[in-house]
């Protein structure tokens, strides 16, 4: 077990649910991106908590992270609003067309 990386975990997974209800349905390819890291984050801190390989729980983290990179690639160039400010949302951002004017 290593407490650190269980810590550092369960946090990130924190902040992605915390992310999540402040976009709700505004930003699909962000919250998806955000239900993605939390569940490749979950699945770490489970991993590390725990002694051995889990080759379930290594898949799944492995495809949480394909999906989490490719939703948030997607949000990018979607031009989506995010969840502001980053260490702890408690709005949704503007875009960067909404910036620009």
């Amino acid at each position: 077990m290593n407490p650190g990386y269980v810590v550092f975990d369960a946090l990130v997974a924190v902040l992605a649910v915390r992310s999540l209800m402040v976009l709700g349905t505004r930003a699909p390819w962000t919250s998806l991106g955000w239900v993605a890291t939390f569940g490749y984050f979950a699945t770490a801190a489970w991993r590390y908590a725990h002694d051995g390989p889990q080759r379930g729980l290594m898949l799944f983290a492995e495809g949480c992270f394909v999906v989490l990179a490719a939703a948030f690639i997607i949000a990018v160039i979607r031009d989506e609003p995010q969840a502001e400010p980053l260490l702890w949302p408690s709005r949704v951002g503007l875009t960067r067309a909404q910036k620009r004017r």
